[in-house]
Order: C-alpha cells, then sequence, then structure tokens
C-alpha cells in the first residue's frame, strides 16, 4: 500500500510540474514513470476526433526496447483493437492470461503487436474524467512478472483518472490562452491605419505579469462621419474577461462613430452600453478624437473619460499635456467626458498613451510621469516609429524591464493638407 502510495504522489508530482507546459511532455514523462515502477510496457493513445492516436509508448530502457517502442508507436489503435474497444465502451479491459495474440491490433507488419511486445498479460483503462473521454492507458507485461490482477485494476484506473484531468486542464488553459490571443488581436490592430496628410506609429508592450497573455489596452484609428476618429482606452483588470470588455469598448466606438463623430457623443453612447451590460463592475477609461482638415490645419476634438490627456509637442520643441479628466465609462449614469478643441500645424505631433506608461518605475519610485515631457521635447522632429520606439526603450530601462501594466502608446504627425501634395 507504501509503494502504491508513493507511485500516486509521484505521478501526480510529474503531471504538476507540467501543466499547462507541454501535453506530450507530460504523456512522455508519466509514461516512463509508469513502465519504470510498474515492471510494463505502458501505452498511451489520445482522441483525436473520432479516432484513436498512438501519443507515446514506454518500457523496459534498453536498445532493443526502444525499436520495439518505436514499432507500437507508429501504429494507432484500430477498431476491434482492445484499446479501441475501451475507449468506445468506457470500461476498463483486463486479459490477466492474454492468448489472443490480436488483443492491441497488428503491428507495421501485420505482427500481432502483443507478440512484438512479448507480452502475456494486458490491463488498458479509459483516460477519463467522468464526462469527457481523453483515450485509453493500456500496460502489457512480458513473461517472468507477475499478471495483472483485480487488485491493479484500482491503482491503474486511479492513474488514469489522473491523467485525464491533467488533460483536461491542460487543454483548458490552452484554449482559454487561445481565446486571450484572438481577442489581443482585436484590441491591437496588426497595422495602424494611416490618416490622409499624417504620419501615425502605435506600439503596446505587455505587462510584465500580464494575467493569461491578454491586455485591457487598445487603440484604434477609423474612418468616422466628415473626417477620421481615433481612441485609446484601457480595461481596469486583466485576463480574458476584461479583453473581452475592451473588444467590445474598441469596436462600439468605430461603430458610434459612424452615427455621431462628436468624440463626446461617443463616449456617453459607451457609457450607456456598459451601463446596460453586465460587464461585471469593469469600467473603461479612454481618449477619443475626431479629425477634420480646415484651411491647411488638423482640426482636432478631443473628449476624455478618465483618461490620461494627450501631449502636444511642437517641431521647436515646446511640449504640454491637454486636459484629460472626466470620469471613467460603466460606472455613473450621468458621467460627462471632458472635451477641448485645438487646431494642429504640419509638425505638430499629439501623443496619446494608457497609464501604464506614466506609472512605470524604477527601484527609486519615482515614476516616469516625471519625465513624459522632457523625453518628448527632445524627440521633437522625430518619425512617430522612431518616436514610440525611444519612449518604449526608455521606459524598459527605467523599470527594468519589469512593467507593473500595460504600456500603449499612439503618436500622430501632422504633415501637410492632402490637397496640397
Amino acid at each position: 500500500m507504501t509503494r502504491r502510495l508513493d507511485l500516486v504522489m509521484a505521478a501526480t508530482r510529474i503531471l504538476l510540474e507540467n501543466i499547462t507546459y507541454s501535453e506530450p511532455v507530460a504523456l512522455q514523462r508519466y509514461a516512463r514513470l509508469l513502465a519504470r515502477e510498474l515492471t510494463a510496457w505502458v501505452i498511451v493513445d489520445v482522441a483525436g476526433g473520432p479516432r484513436l492516436r498512438r501519443q507515446h509508448v514506454s518500457g523496459p530502457e534498453d536498445q532493443r526496447s526502444e525499436k520495439q517502442a518505436r514499432a507500437v508507436a507508429a501504429v494507432d489503435p484500430q477498431p476491434g483493437s482492445g484499446p479501441y474497444q475501451v475507449h468506445e465502451s468506457g470500461s476498463t479491459m483486463l486479459i490477466a492470461h492474454a492468448e489472443d495474440p490480436g488483443a492491441l491490433g497488428d503491428g507495421p507488419d501485420g505482427i500481432p503487436l502483443l507478440m512484438l511486445l512479448g507480452a502475456t498479460s494486458v490491463l488498458s483503462v479509459p483516460l477519463t474524467d467522468g464526462e469527457h473521454a481523453y483515450g485509453v492507458l493500456t500496460l502489457a507485461r512480458w513473461p517472468g512478472h507477475r499478471h495483472f490482477e483485480m487488485a491493479d485494476v484500482g491503482l491503474v484506473e486511479e492513474l488514469g483518472e489522473q491523467l485525464a484531468l491533467a488533460i483536461r486542464v491542460d487543454r483548458m488553459f490552452r484554449h482559454r490562452a487561445g481565446i486571450a490571443d484572438a481577442l489581443k488581436t482585436s484590441l491591437l490592430p496588426r497595422q495602424v491605419r494611416q490618416i490622409p496628410g499624417t504620419e501615425i506609429a502605435a506600439a503596446h508592450e505587455p505587462a510584465s505579469t500580464a494575467a493569461e497573455g491578454a491586455g485591457s489596452d487598445f487603440y484604434d484609428v477609423y474612418p468616422s462621419r466628415d473626417g477620421w476618429g481615433l481612441a485609446i482606452g484601457d480595461v481596469c483588470g486583466e485576463g480574458p474577461d476584461s479583453a473581452a470588455v475592451t473588444a467590445a469598448a474598441r469596436h462600439a466606438i468605430r461603430a458610434l462613430a459612424h452615427l455621431d463623430a462628436d468624440p463626446e457623443a461617443v463616449l456617453r453612447g459607451i457609457n450607456d452600453i456598459m451601463l446596460t451590460e453586465d460587464f461585471g463592475g469593469r469600467f473603461v477609461t479612454a481618449d477619443v478624437g475626431h479629425l477634420t482638415w480646415r484651411d491647411g490645419r488638423l482640426h482636432l476634438s478631443l473628449s476624455s473619460a478618465g483618461h490620461p490627456g494627450p501631449v502636444l509637442v511642437r517641431p521647436d520643441g515646446r511640449a504640454r499635456v491637454l486636459n484629460g479628466g472626466g470620469l471613467p465609462l460603466g460606472i455613473f449614469p450621468d458621467a460627462e467626458p471632458s472635451a477641448q478643441e485645438l487646431d494642429l500645424d504640419p509638425g505638430d505631433l499629439l501623443f496619446l498613451h494608457t497609464d501604464g506608461l506614466t506609472s512605470a518605475c524604477g527601484p527609486d519610485m519615482v515614476q516616469f510621469e516625471e519625465r513624459l515631457t522632457d523625453e518628448l521635447a527632445a524627440l521633437a522632429g522625430e518619425p512617430p516609429t522612431v518616436l514610440v520606439s525611444r519612449v518604449r526603450e526608455v521606459v524598459l530601462e527605467l523599470s527594468g524591464g519589469e512593467l507593473r501594466d500595460n504600456v500603449t502608446m499612439l503618436a500622430l504627425r501632422v504633415g501637410q493638407p492632402p490637397n496640397q501634395g
């Protein structure tokens, strides 16, 4: 009993160490442990759609056995074979004295796998967590070792259930990571849309400890009624749920801007949506702008909802922070965004960012907010791509590569009006 408990603990440790890392690696290490401790061939078959696919084979650690293992691993279980029947029925198969050489099916050259392994006793259990079937775990012993008995069934079924649970958890994490990646793609455009007569660049640096790989920042540049829109924002919280809210906010901003380009109206619409829907208490901060060319100047209508104000950088190096403020979206029904209007001349640069940039700090706990305007002023006249790249480098250097929050930047430099070439 002590040895059985030790085996179960060792098997559990292997699965915990490899969870969310690599299913094939976990299966391989698990099979090798069982082969060594139970003195048996161990075959792991994993369900792939309606079929079973041979995932791993382990046996005695010698050169001849490696060749046999490769031969067995090269053949997927066929309908009618023992493992296939176990998978279909969900019931354990115990053949204490295997007299039918075809119990495990045939090998690559038509030789029965039971004969190829030289096995005389077989125990095959379903890999199931009680809800889903993930495959089959099969043990086969050769002469000179005791045959499998009913006393072995409980232990191997427990080991099979452990393996099934590990597979389930691993796939769940991978599925959630896949969702997070897909959502991240929807939050951050692969390529920044360019507004005629301007040059635009963006950058995103995820937090060093971003939960499940999904950021809550977003930015966008999009056509709107009578001009162009740009937006940058952040959702409180992390993970796929937060990313779903962020994706909804980004795409809702686009949709609302087609109905009414006024940034204030857009943000009020987002606030109404968030108060109507259940977003788990999350709220959004955002800056939204509307841009139109007027008499050779780029007119900006800017509205903010609890988000840091953008920085306006003149060609001569003067830099000032524009008004931010307003209340975050999704908290108060009567939250009114802040608003301002200004005209941008050729050479002017508008720098928008999330609060992950200004809150980044070094060992002295001095935040980057103290250096922001100086750094941007020193980069006056540089193309937006150079500017955001340099700011990113400075922030990572300041924080030692350990960002507490996502950092997102969007920079727009005004050029010549499109009708003037």
